[in-house]
């Protein structure tokens, strides 16, 4: 069964899991009217008949398996485990990517909005002659935590618990932030987005959120 999140074919915004470099409050923002996630707006033009038993009333939360299950009827491809699977793997592809502030590698993976608050950090970080180091030491623990429908689209919210070795130097080579021998627990929301009708197998991250 082929990997619904493979993380060579999907398209990506990426938020770098960083909270001692400041790239978390930088970028850990939605943009737009967003509705909360899991609740679902009434669409401008009519899905199919599975979408449309759904109630058109944006406060009326919809259970997360049940999402879940409309996924799985729209991209039999789609698997929990598949998918988790290929969060885990872009993860720590952006991890790395962030530290080198090697963008190009990954701005396929990213959409403008957060792309550009990325490359704003990077700057800065280039700018103030700092450098970043990033070592993921593992996942203690990575799951689906909710699901929903936003008007015309699937979203799914991906908890990820982990520890990583995370700090910056300055020009001189000194430690400036972070600790280069100490893991440090890091917990990252991110909430991943795909239009309900879309063949497309490709998974947008429209949303991070630390949770301090």
């Amino acid at each position: 069964m082929g990997n619904p999140f493979d993380p060579m074919n999907i398209l990506l915004v990426v938020f770098a899991v960083v909270a001692f470099i400041r790239l978390r409050s930088t970028l850990g923002k939605r943009t737009g009217n967003e509705e909360p996630l899991g609740y679902k707006k009434t669409p401008a033009a009519k899905q199919s008949n599975e979408i449309n038993s759904f109630s058109s009333d944006k406060t009326a939360k919809l259970p997360t398996q049940e999402v879940l299950s409309q996924i799985t009827k729209k991209d039999k491809n789609f698997t929990q485990e598949s998918f988790i699977s290929g969060a885990k793997s872009v993860y720590q592809m952006i991890i790395k990517s962030y530290a080198l502030g090697d963008l190009e590698d990954v701005k396929q993976f990213l959409g403008k909005d957060v792309y550009l608050g990325f490359l704003s950090a990077v700057d800065s970080r280039i700018k103030s002659e700092h450098k970043l180091f990033n070592e993921l030491i593992n996942f203690d623990s990575v799951e689906i935590s909710e699901a929903g429908i936003i008007g015309g689209n699937f979203e799914i919210t991906v908890s990820f618990k982990t520890k990583i070795i995370s700090y910056a130097t300055n020009k001189d080579g000194q430690t400036i932030e972070g600790n280069q021998d100490s893991p440090q627990s890091i917990t990252d929301t991110w909430v991943f987005e795909k239009s309900i009708n879309s063949q497309d197998p490709n998974w947008v991250l429209v949303s991070t959120n630390p949770d301090d």
